[in-house]
């Protein structure tokens, strides 16, 4: 029953309350595409270090941890799912051939929030270029 704007407002809206995080296992798409340079790119792999970060509001990958490992990676996002204003709402979490890490991620936002509504996925298409083998993509509203 909304009018074309009303739709596009409201979506704007509800835009601004939600947040994107991610965590790479690879960064050698990043690297192919010349947004991290392939030394780095091959020096993380080497020593299991993940990139935590998140979409910035332009759109581009801001990085925000560097960890050694999936555990310490999975904290991070929670950490700092809280800190961009998560407080117990819903979340998508799309994997990338990496449902243990999803699923570990979820039991950790479930222990900290038991009401939040998490639903899990696969990334498809350009998702699973960038997030790669192990990636994980975590869409979550914002309070």
């Amino acid at each position: 029953g909304k009018d074309y704007e009303e739709i596009c407002d409201g979506i704007m809206a509800y835009k601004e309350k939600t947040g994107l995080m991610f965590s790479l296992e690879s960064l050698t798409n990043l690297a192919n595409n010349g947004r991290v340079s392939p030394v780095v790119a091959k020096i993380a792999g080497v020593l299991g270090i993940r990139i935590v970060g998140r979409a910035s509001d332009k759109g581009q990958l801001d990085p925000m941890d560097k960890c050694r490992g999936e555990k310490k990676a999975l904290a991070a996002i929670c950490k700092r799912m809280k800190e961009l204003g998560y407080a117990g709402g819903k979340v998508r979490i799309d994997h990338c051939n990496n449902k243990v890490a999803a699923d570990n991620l979820k039991e950790l936002i479930l222990q900290e929030y038991p009401g939040a509504e998490v639903a899990m996925g696969v990334t498809y298409g350009l998702c699973s270029f960038y997030a790669e083998q192990g990636g994980l993509m975590v869409g979550f509203e914002k309070e």
